[in-house]
């Protein structure tokens, strides 16, 4: 007498489970990636930041508040837009086309859309200011709030810079940018988002993350 298998599938509970485990893993699993993906995008602001702190320390004299006036450029395919004027007043240099475009008044460095696309990344991002900051005594006798800029006077003056940028890919107007700034001064600086416990002693010279992306965005 011959006996014959019958083949055995799954059984819908058992599919419900195997994708209720995806799902949840998957819900582990993206936020954590992008949070990584933050973080490597982050270096590039933190970088370019140190590099204009130094070109602005190092003058012998106080420096115009054009961007450029220390040799700052930072390398094609930045993120991030940066700020010697919250506004760009003096205009941005425009890195739209091959060749980056601007005049002597530029306050400011675009982010580049010729790699990111123009319309699509923004050239210049909504600058979000430090909730509030309290400067040593060189930086308040500067005139130091927090507007980013060049202040005081020859033989006693003090910076206030700024990155601004995104990393999660979200360009809507709800989502803010991430926000880093970087002072000449010491001071204790307070964050916009995620909401502080207090301010925070931060060093000249050390970027401070005024307002991160990924964390606070829609």
């Amino acid at each position: 007498m011959t006996q014959t298998r019958r083949n055995r599938g799954f059984t819908l509970i058992e599919l419900m489970i195997v994708v209720a485990i995806i799902g949840i893993l998957a819900a582990i699993a993206i936020p954590n990636f992008i949070r990584f993906q933050a973080r490597a995008r982050q270096s590039e602001v933190n970088t370019n930041l140190k590099s204009l702190f130094t070109g602005l320390r190092t003058q012998q004299r106080m420096p115009p508040g054009t961007i450029r006036s220390t040799g700052f450029a930072p390398e094609r395919g930045n993120r991030y837009s940066y700020h010697l004027d919250d506004a760009c007043v003096g205009g941005h240099e425009d890195r739209s086309g091959i060749d980056a475009a601007g005049g002597g008044t530029n306050t400011c460095i675009g982010a580049d859309e010729f790699k990111y696309g123009v319309g699509v990344y923004p050239a210049t991002f909504p600058v979000v200011p430090l909730a509030a900051a309290t400067w040593n005594t060189k930086g308040s006798g500067n005139g130091m709030t927090t507007a980013s800029g060049i202040f005081g006077v020859q033989g006693n003056w003090s910076f206030l810079a700024y990155g601004a940028g995104d990393v999660d890919n979200d360009f809507t107007a709800a989502d803010p940018s991430d926000m880093w700034s970087i002072s000449s001064e010491d001071g204790q600086l307070l964050s916009v988002c995620p909401a502080p416990a207090g301010a925070e002693n931060i060093a000249a010279g050390e970027p401070f993350n005024i307002n991160n992306d990924v964390n606070c965005g829609p």
